[in-house]
């Protein structure tokens, strides 16, 4: 009885573990460099980056800071 809860135990592992390492969020950006023209002093400017989560999890995006 012994041995078959180990080898139940082994097969479990190293058929879930590898879809688990699988099962992420993937951030996919269509355009991820974009380059301001030159802008006079004092101007706002802005740009949007669509960001698409292509994974199989949510996606958290934290602290996001310029270069």
């Amino acid at each position: 009885m012994k041995k078959k809860t180990i080898l139940i135990t082994i097969l479990f592992v190293l058929f879930c573990l590898p879809y688990y390492g699988m099962a992420q969020p993937k951030a996919l950006i269509d355009d991820p460099i974009f380059t301001f023209e030159a802008v006079p002093e004092g101007v706002h400017v802005s740009h949007e980056f669509i960001i698409k989560n292509t994974g199989v999890t949510l996606l958290h995006i934290e602290n996001v800071l310029p270069p």
